[in-house]
């Protein structure tokens, strides 16, 4: 017969993610045919140390009409024609909960006593990882729109990227994250 108060399991843990944002967008049209965006971004993310927590991301966009323009009115075979020019930030926090801090495990080496051992290398530095996009192409509808299509250049450059170091299991951990790197992509699309 065992006594009512031993313990043979329990565990319990949580999982909470919080991120805050402020954002404030300025739109203009003039005349229907030059347009201009503008927009800004603060987060804060629970999953970065206090101090390295908030980030703040932009973008700019600008767009002609050039087929509401005076000189294309004789165009009759053209019925849009657009040239449109953006360039903006986003922000990634996608590296699950407390990478910024050191963590440990809770073991039970007997009825009354717990072990804690070392579980993950925190870092109390990483911070968003943020990719910038440039983007100009141009829009065209002709014959009656039988015939339309888009061509657009991009630039995609992401930086600080969000990675997982490994270290010597000797160290008490296989890794940690941190911010490293950069990369680039860019292209032609056409539709």
């Amino acid at each position: 017969l065992r006594p009512g108060t031993t313990l043979y399991d329990a565990d319990s843990y949580t999982q909470d993610y919080r991120i805050e944002s402020w954002l404030g967008r300025f739109n203009y049209n003039y005349d229907e045919k030059y347009y201009l965006s503008a927009s800004i971004r603060t987060d804060g993310s629970s999953r970065f140390h206090k101090d390295a927590r908030w980030g703040t991301f932009w973008s700019v966009g600008a767009n002609w009409r050039i087929s509401k323009e005076a000189f294309m009115e004789d165009v009759e075979w053209v019925d849009q024609l657009k040239l449109k020019a953006s360039i903006g930030q986003q922000g990634n926090d996608n590296i699950g909960n407390w990478a910024y801090t050191d963590l440990y495990s809770l073991t039970p080496v007997s009825n009354s006593q717990m072990s804690a051992s070392f579980y993950r290398i925190g870092n109390p530095d990483i911070t968003w990882e943020t990719t910038t996009n440039f983007n100009v192409g141009l829009e065209f509808g002709l014959f009656g729109n039988r015939l339309s299509g888009t061509i657009d250049y991009y630039s995609k450059k992401t930086t600080d990227l969000l990675f997982w170091l490994s270290v010597p299991e000797s160290a008490g951990s296989r890794g940690y994250y941190g911010n490293i790197g950069d990369i680039r992509n860019s292209g032609i699309e056409l539709a």
